[in-house]
């Protein structure tokens, strides 16, 4: 499905300079992190959660001492979020990182911008490690690199030397300059036209729950049957389980009264994070990843479930590939490279930010769903491991999101919503069991 671009020692080279002339005393925000950055707030904290739940307790020492260990390896991800006149930037992190107890609600706001503060936090609570990323530093690939050195080193420490160490980073590794690049400015393409924003979606009509409040439902079950259900429709396990959403969200719509339904009618949208390393060469453990969106129309009627088959299978492999992503790639660096933006003074940016990020993001989707894929870690640290958790970010305006990861033979589906009606979660996880999949659930 994915086609790598192509990529030249010349572009390699002209990355490696840019890298050059920013330090990991400081460096510019990447693409994606320039909008986190403006409009993080209680309601929109942009803020991810990673967790390894394992079959001991946690000793928090050596689990402080690890992260001590490991952040060296990590360098940019030590460091904190400062204002400049135009722009954030990120600035070295004199201070050490310290592993917090565990809250009532993930995903909280982080006050980024506080001298000292990083834009990650690391919680323990009885036998889970979690890790909360702030969206302006990571995606999901970069969060799970990090959480897996983590854990590893803490392992390491008690006395359990991985014998193969697979793909997780090492505490005394060097760093390659390439893990701290701009991916998505090294991949822009001038003369490439700017991708089409889509039309509003449709979004749920509940009521958004106090500032704080994230609601959080985790599906458990036995992958390799979601897979069998998945392949007999010729669809990878995200598609299948993108069309399971498309068809929840549905019948929502189609079970509202009248009136109302014809004041929500538009089109059902998903966001589906792509990880763009998979089609442009890139190291970046910064954000570099951009959405593919298959949607249905209800305003052409109740699609069967069938009929969202084929138009997400369809739509997948149209989409996910390099001219079409280069499109999205170009639409969003272009936006940062407009002159008059660049010159906008930082104050009026954060005014301007969170109407700008709902029109041209939330406002377009009415979920997410994202799909880490199959977690793997080394002997004997994965025998210790039980668990994963992948929590999506809060939105108070598609007020529901997907996150899924396999571990093992179990793939866990968590669902995090920002209104007290479970509803989606309820029709999602029914259809499963009617395809007659296990599922366990669990919930916060």
């Amino acid at each position: 499905m994915y086609r790598r671009s192509n990529d030249t020692p010349q572009k390699r080279k002209s990355a490696r300079q840019q890298s050059d002339k920013e330090t990991l005393d400081w460096f510019r925000l990447d693409n994606a992190a320039t909008v986190f950055s403006l409009v993080t707030s209680a309601r929109i904290p942009c803020m991810f959660r990673l967790a390894f739940t394992l079959n001991e307790a946690i000793n928090i020492q050596q689990l402080q001492q690890a992260l001590e260990n490991i952040i060296k390896r990590f360098p940019y991800y030590n460091v904190n979020l400062r204002p400049g006149l135009f722009w954030f930037y990120w600035e070295q992190n004199l201070a050490t990182p310290k592993v917090e107890v565990e809250q009532q609600y993930p995903c909280q706001k982080l006050p980024i911008t506080k001298k000292g503060v990083f834009p990650f936090r690391v919680r323990a609570y009885k036998n889970r490690i979690a890790v909360e990323f702030h969206h302006s530093i990571t995606d999901g690939t970069g969060g799970l690199t990090f959480l897996k050195a983590l854990v590893v080193e803490y392992f390491r420490l008690k006395g359990y030397e991985p014998r193969d160490w697979l793909d997780v980073f090492k505490a005394t590794e060097k760093v390659d300059p390439e893990e701290y690049e701009d991916a998505f400015k090294r991949n822009y393409q001038k003369a490439i036209p700017s991708a089409k924003s889509p039309s509003k979606a449709f979004h749920l009509p509940y009521k958004l729950e106090p500032k704080g409040i994230y609601h959080v439902i985790q599906g458990k079950m036995p992958v390799k049957k979601v897979l069998t259900k998945a392949k007999a429709l010729n669809l990878t396990l995200t598609e299948y389980l993108i069309a399971i959403y498309l068809d929840s969200l549905q019948e929502i719509v189609f079970a509202l009264p009248k009136k109302l339904r014809q004041k929500h009618l538009r089109p059902i949208r998903l966001q589906v994070p792509v990880n763009l390393r998979r089609i442009y060469p890139s190291k970046t453990m910064r954000n570099f990843s951009l959405y593919v969106t298959p949607e249905i129309d209800p305003r052409l009627g109740k699609h069967s479930f069938e009929e969202i088959v084929n138009q997400v299978y369809h739509y997948m492999r149209v989409e996910i590939c390099d001219k079409f992503i280069n499109q999205w790639v170009a639409r969003n660096v272009r936006g940062e490279l407009n002159p008059l933006l660049r010159m906008t003074p930082l104050i009026l940016k954060r005014l301007f930010g969170k109407v700008i990020y709902n029109r041209l993001g939330e406002y377009l989707y009415s979920g997410v769903i994202t799909n880490l894929g199959r977690i793997v870690l080394p002997e004997p640290v994965s025998d210790f491991v039980q668990e994963v958790d992948f929590i999506p970010a809060p939105s108070p305006v598609t007020k529901t999101g997907c996150a899924v990861a396999s571990y093992k033979d179990t793939l866990f589906i968590t669902f995090g919503r920002t209104i007290k009606e479970s509803v989606v979660e309820k029709l999602f996880f029914t259809r499963l069991v009617k395809e007659g999949i296990e599922v366990k659930i669990t919930s916060n």
